[in-house]
Parts: structure tokens; sequence; C-alpha cells
């Protein structure tokens, strides 16, 4: 068979706003507004630059199902260069953006197929009068698709190649609304060699192989849960049919998260240092993009009084949009999260005649004790031989010791705090 590249894309979600952004300056403002298309664009150059034979986006190509005329115009707009290069572009519509929602009366390029949402159709994929591979698709007729979709696809073309191009939920642990639920043996059993999968945000491979199976995740982080680098894979399917996929980033904002201890910052002048290296960490990270960050303060130590006084974070974070967020590229501090405590002198406690002391040298002497704290564990299993279990897993030893920790930390805080 003939070796190929493409590139597979989803949840562009183009012109979506980026979640919880307020008082933004106006610099950073107009960079966020251009973010999914520059993103977009983005694509499109790593299809020219990269040679890659044709695009694959699976779903969620707009944000809403108004699909602003906007981002109709330009998508279409993008997907010009492609088509007069001769590089095609397969696109299934999802959840966000079905077939029944609003769209524009526009002339697509050539070389631009949007599959139906009646049936899986096959289009095959032509170079230099060989067919090299077949696209498998079905688009979501309308929003609420709650059907197996993938059991309707099932190889019949004859060729080298066959994908699936797909918007759905595999499995039940993706964190999305189970549009289009299947398994992975639904998609092992079409007889397809790569499945272009979107819905999920976080990129994921499910299938390294027979077939590879892929969420690329969404193009462009728009909230504090979609962080790190967002993009595409490159795939390379070589002359045997083995198939590699390199993610590319192509993120034009990225959100970040820190987290400061305030435990050695016993100063102001220490904890606004902090904030800025913080943003300096964040800067490097984003590899010369613009960064929304978030940053959490946490712990217990000296800072504290400062930060309890009225106004005081709001100078920090006021102080840093100003110098950061006028740079460019721009570190933007969405929030800062404060969960801090006051110093707490636990030995000097310990050696008091009251309930706090007693309690806290009972918790001294399991945390002495290995086969002491290791009799906690009977009493913690009904946590997680129920519904529990979903989102806390049976502790090691280590994590049980930081239990431990954080306890006595919360029972000392609690406690003293009904005697002041």
């Amino acid at each position: 068979m003939t070796a190929f590249r493409f590139v597979h894309t989803a949840d562009l979600h183009l012109d979506s706003p980026f979640v919880g952004i307020q008082e933004v300056n106006d610099h950073v403002a107009s960079q966020l507004r251009e973010a999914t298309f520059k993103t977009f664009e983005r694509i499109v150059q790593l299809c020219l630059t990269r040679g890659a034979d044709f695009l694959l986006i699976a779903g969620d190509i707009y944000d809403s199902r108004d699909r602003s005329l906007r981002a109709q115009l330009r998508l279409r707009d993008g997907l010009r260069p492609l088509s007069e290069a001769g590089i095609s572009s397969f696109i299934v519509h999802g959840n966000h953006d079905p077939l029944d929602s609003w769209a524009a009366a526009l002339e697509w390029p050539e070389h631009v197929h949007i599959f139906g949402g009646d049936s899986v159709t096959a289009q095959a994929v032509d170079r230099n009068g060989e067919t090299i591979s077949h696209v498998y698709g079905i688009s979501y007729p309308t929003q609420e698709v709650r059907k197996n979709l993938a059991k309707r696809f099932q190889r019949t073309e004859d060729g080298p190649f066959a994908i699936g191009l797909l918007h759905c939920n595999v499995g039940d642990d993706t964190g999305h609304e189970p549009y289009a639920p299947c398994t992975l043996g639904d998609l092992r059993k079409t007889g397809m060699d790569y499945w272009a999968l979107g819905h999920v945000h976080n990129r994921r491979i499910l299938s390294d192989k027979e077939p590879m199976i892929v969420y690329p995740g969404n193009t462009q982080g728009r909230n504090p849960r979609e962080l790190g680098a967002r993009g595409c894979y490159v795939v390379e399917v070589d002359g045997t049919g083995h198939l590699t996929a390199e993610f590319v980033a192509v993120d034009t904002v990225r959100w970040l998260w820190e987290s400061i201890s305030i435990e050695q910052l016993g100063t102001d002048e220490q904890l606004i240092s902090a904030v800025e290296q913080a943003c300096q960490r964040m800067r490097e990270e984003a590899e010369g993009r613009p960064v929304v960050g978030r940053i959490s303060l946490t712990g217990r130590g000296p800072a504290y009084a400062s930060l309890a006084r009225p106004g005081f974070v709001t100078g920090i974070v006021e102080s840093i949009r100003e110098t950061e967020g006028a740079d460019d590229p721009f570190v933007w501090i969405e929030r800062l999260e404060v969960d801090i405590r006051p110093p707490l002198d636990l030995e000097a406690r310990r050696a008091g005649q009251d309930f706090v002391a007693d309690l806290l040298n009972l918790i001294e002497s399991y945390r002495k004790d290995p086969e002491h704290i290791q009799s906690l564990r009977p009493h913690l299993e009904p946590l997680f031989l129920r519904r529990a279990q979903r989102y806390v897993e049976n502790p090691t030893d280590e994590e049980l010791a930081r239990w431990l920790d954080a306890a006595e930390a919360m029972c000392a805080d609690m406690l003293m705090a009904e005697e002041s």
C-alpha cells in the first residue's frame, strides 16, 4: 500500500467564549476573542507544512446550535487553502453543532466533505489516481443522540486503509455526556484501521494498534478544567499499514494552574515574589503562548495574617495583572485562590493539659506506630466498598499517613477556633 499522512482534530468550538474571564484589559480581551480561530489557522498551517493528504474533524466544530455566522465563514475560508492545495477535509458534526441547527447557505471549497446524519457513508481519498484510504462517517442529525452509532460502521469498501470518523462517548468514565455511547469492543468489530474520535476534551489514545483509537482532545482550552497543551494528531501510515501518531500542540492561549505553599513565606515581599515566580513558571511552560492562569495559595504560615486582611489578595491580583497582563505574550491571573491556615505549633499544644492536647497526642501515637495506623483500615473499608469507591481509591500506607496529618490539622483548627 501507499504511505500517506493525515491530521486528526476535533472539538474546535469555534467562536467559543472563555468561561469565567472578567475584567480583562483590551489587550487580553482581543486575543481571547480570536483564540479559537487562531488555533484553527494553526491546524490548517500544520496540514500544509507537514504535507498532509487530508484533514479529519470529528465533531463540535462550532460551540452552539446557533453556529455564529462569523464561525461558519472562518471555517469555510480556513479550509479553502487546503482545498486549493489538493488536501481534502472530512467533517462530522456532534452534539454542539448537529445538522438540524442553523447553517448559512455557503458554498464550500471543492475538497470539503461533510457527512450526513441518516447513515454511515464512505468517502474515498484519492492521490494521483490511486485510492489510498476510505473515510467512514456519520454526523449527529440532532443534539440528543443516545444510540450507539459505532455499531452502524462496517468496513465494506475495497481499499488499503479504513478510517472511522465519529463523535462519541467510549466507556462510562469520560466525564462527558454519554452521546452516541459505545465500547472499545464495538469499535474493534467494525474492521476500521483507525478511529478518529471527538467529544472528549482530554486527549487519549485508547488503543495504539488493531485499530488505533484516538481522542485528540479539544484544540483550545477555554476554562480552568482544560489545562495544559491542547492540539491535534499528525498520523503517519507507512507502506505496511503501520501507524504512528504524533501529538502537536496548536493552542493559542494556554490555561495553567500553579500552587504555592505559604509555609516558608514570612513577609509580604516574599509572598508577592512567590506569586511573580509562579507567573514566570507558567510563562515558560506555555512555550511562547499567552497564559490564563489560576494560582492557589495553600498551607499554613506567617503570611496568613496579611492574606486575611481585607483587600490584600485583590491588591496582589490587580498588581500582577497590570504588569504581567500588559506583556506580549501575557500572563493573566484569572483567580488567586486562598486555602490557608494560621501558623500552628503542634508540639506546644501537645504539651498542654486540655482536650486538644489529648487528641493531638493520640494522633501522634498512631503516627509513630505503623501497626497502630494500619488499625484504621477496617474503619475506612465501608467507604471504599460503597459509592465513594468511584471517587476515592483505597489509600496506600503513604497516603493514609498524609490523611492522618490532614485530619490532625483540621481537628486542631476547628477545636482552637471554638476557644477563640
